[in-house]
Formats: structure tokens, C-alpha cells, sequence
């Protein structure tokens, strides 16, 4: 029973990978309160678990019944994190920073995108948990308890924002969020490059 927990619970953290949307979370609450921080963490782990639980039950139903295939939602993704990290770069702004004119958003707002989707919960983790339902070693109830796990283990790390955004203050994080904002852009077009070349494998030529 064990081996076959670690058959979906491993994999699915490794590409859910909440280290590597640290970064991204640590930038959106930058300047929250410790309130905030924990109220976006919990937010976005809750999201993530709920996107995934739904498309563990009902994913391969749902994207059969749109017509939509996976490389899709990979280039989609893609896209939608494109947009985050030419936020990030734009001018050194924080992300969710906005000008005088627009109103400014809350580190909560910003919960479900880009931190639960698709950072969280984008194409790979989504493929995952669809595959490991259709495994008849996996119970689906032990799919449902390794979504649940990795997101609490999410927000663990999640928690630990606040010794980054300390150690390197004001000016380190206007550097840091430029920085993350090139990788971000760069995880963007690696996720539409590998559903455009999944996309090409199908074509009949």
C-alpha cells in the first residue's frame, strides 16, 4: 500500500516542485503583512488542491468532453506565465504592482493565478493525477490524500517566504523579482515549446 502511494505522491511533488513557486510567492508578498502571507499561502494551497481533486474525478471526462488535449493546456500555460513574468520585468515593478490610476491587488487576489494555476496545479501535475487515477494499482483515494499532502507540504515552504524576503530586503527583492521574472518567462516558453512539440508528434505528415 505504501508503494503504491509513493507511485502517484512522488511524482506529483516532484512536478508541482513548491520550491521553485517560492520565489514567486515570496515577490507577491513582498510588502504583506504576515496575516496576508499566510491567508495568500493557505489560499493558493486550497486552490491547487481543489483544481486537482477536480480533474483527478472528472479530468479525463472533462477534457474528452471540450475537445481539449493536453500539449493544449501546456502552450496555454505557458502563455498565462508568460504574462506573469513580463509583469515581474516590467520597469523592476513587484508583480501585482500597479500604476496610480489602477487599483492595486492584494497578494490573496493574485492566489489563484499564477500561484494555484498554473504554477501549482499547470498541465504536468494535472496529467499526473489524471494518469494515476486510470492505474488500477492506485485506490483513487490515495490519489485524493497525495494531492492533499503535497499542498500542505506547499504551504509549509510557502511559510518560509518570510526569511527570504528579510534577508534580502527592499533593493534584493526589486533585483530578485527581475530575475525570477526572466526565469519565469523562460519556464513560460519551455511550457509552450513542449506542448507545441507534443502537438507535432500527432500530426500525420
Amino acid at each position: 500500500m505504501i508503494q503504491a502511494f509513493l507511485l502517484v505522491f512522488i511524482p506529483l511533488f516532484i512536478i508541482v516542485n513548491p520550491s521553485s513557486t517560492l520565489a514567486l510567492f515570496s515577490v507577491i508578498t513582498s510588502k504583506a503583512s504576515k496575516k496576508e502571507r499566510i491567508k495568500t499561502a493557505r489560499t493558493a494551497a486550497i486552490y491547487a488542491s481543489v483544481l486537482l481533486i477536480i480533474f483527478a474525478i472528472a479530468g479525463s471526462s472533462i477534457l474528452a468532453y471540450l475537445g481539449i488535449e493536453i500539449y493544449a493546456l501546456r502552450i496555454a500555460g505557458g502563455i498565462l506565465l508568460g504574462f506573469v513574468g513580463l509583469d515581474m520585468l516590467r520597469s523592476g515593478e513587484q508583480f501585482g504592482e500597479s500604476r496610480p490610476d489602477k487599483k492595486q491587488k492584494s497578494p490573496s487576489e493574485m492566489a489563484l493565478v499564477p500561484l494555484a494555476l498554473p504554477s501549482l496545479s499547470g498541465p504536468g501535475a494535472i496529467t499526473v493525477t489524471i494518469v494515476s487515477m486510470q492505474n488500477p494499482e492506485i485506490p483513487w483515494w490515495m490519489v485524493i490524500l497525495a494531492i492533499l499532502l503535497t499542498m500542505v507540504i506547499t504551504f509549509v515552504i510557502f511559510m518560509g517566504s518570510v526569511v527570504v524576503i528579510r534577508v534580502l530586503g527592499k533593493k534584493g527583492m526589486d533585483a530578485f523579482t527581475r530575475i525570477m521574472g526572466l526565469l519565469t518567462v523562460s519556464i513560460a516558453v519551455q511550457f509552450a515549446l513542449t506542448g507545441f512539440a507534443e502537438w507535432v508528434t500527432t500530426l500525420q505528415i
